[in-house]
């Protein structure tokens, strides 16, 4: 049976994410600072979205002479 492969990330010494180093594998690399992500977001139902929406308001300026 195929094992699910987890998604994970390098982290630096202050704790920020290494851009470009997610890799796919079923266990945590041995070398380096390695954190385990959310791979597949669009899939998981309880991955918090956010949505934002706009609404406009009129401005009404009335001028008497």
């Amino acid at each position: 049976m195929a094992q699910k492969k987890k998604s994970f990330v390098r982290v630096d010494g202050s704790g920020r994410v290494i851009e470009g180093s997610n890799i796919l594998r079923v266990t945590k690399p041995k070398f380096g600072n390695w954190l385990q992500i959310q791979g597949y977001e669009c899939c998981d139902p309880f991955y918090p979205t956010t949505t934002s929406t706009t609404s406009s308001t009129t401005t009404t300026t009335t001028t008497t002479p």
